[in-house]
C-alpha cells in the first residue's frame, strides 16, 4: 500500500500546485503595466472564476507529472526514481504556486487561498530538499484545503 499513497500522493500534489498556470485565456487584461503588477490591479475573481481558472490549469499540468508518475511504474519507487521525479515535480509544481497566486483572489477569500498555496510550497519546499519525503505525502494538507474549498481537479488523487 506504501507505493500506491507514494503514486496517489505525487499526482495529488501536480493536481493542486497546477492550480494557477493556465485557464487565464478568458480573462480580461485589465492592467498592462507588467506581469508583476497586473494581479494588483486586476479585479478580483468570483469564487466561480477562481475554480474553474484553477482547476482548468490543474488539469493541464496534471499531464506532465503523471508521466512521471507512470514512469516509476508499479511497485516502491528507488531512492533515484524519486530523484528523478523530483527533477520534473519541483519545477513543475513551483511553477504552478506561482500562478496561482498570480491569479487575482476573490474578495475574502484571501486567506484561505494563501494557507492552501503556502501549504504547498512547504510540501513543494519538503520534496525540493528530499524527494523521499514524497513517501510521507507532505501536500496531504494542501489537497485538503484544496478540496475544502472547492477545487475539483486541484488537490484530487
Amino acid at each position: 500500500m506504501p507505493e500506491r499513497l507514494t503514486l496517489t500522493g505525487l499526482a495529488a500534489m501536480a493536481a493542486l500546485a497546477l492550480g494557477g498556470c493556465g485557464g487565464g485565456d478568458d480573462t480580461t487584461s485589465t492592467a498592462t503595466t507588467g506581469p508583476e503588477t497586473s494581479t494588483a490591479s486586476a479585479p478580483a475573481l468570483t469564487k466561480e472564476q477562481f475554480i474553474a481558472q484553477a482547476d482548468a490549469i490543474c488539469a493541464a499540468g496534471d499531464e506532465t507529472i503523471n508521466a512521471a508518475v507512470q514512469a516509476l511504474g508499479n511497485g516502491q519507487p528507488s531512492h533515484a526514481d524519486l530523484q528523478q521525479f523530483a527533477q520534473i515535480a519541483v519545477p513543475a509544481l513551483q511553477e504552478q504556486v506561482d500562478a496561482i497566486r498570480a491569479l487575482p483572489p476573490p474578495s475574502g477569500d484571501e486567506e484561505q487561498i494563501t494557507a492552501m498555496l503556502d501549504a504547498v510550497q512547504d510540501g513543494v519546499d519538503k520534496i525540493k530538499s528530499d524527494p523521499s519525503a514524497i513517501e510521507a505525502d507532505p501536500l496531504k494538507q494542501a489537497d485538503q484545503l484544496a478540496q475544502d474549498y472547492g477545487l475539483q481537479q486541484c488537490g484530487s488523487d
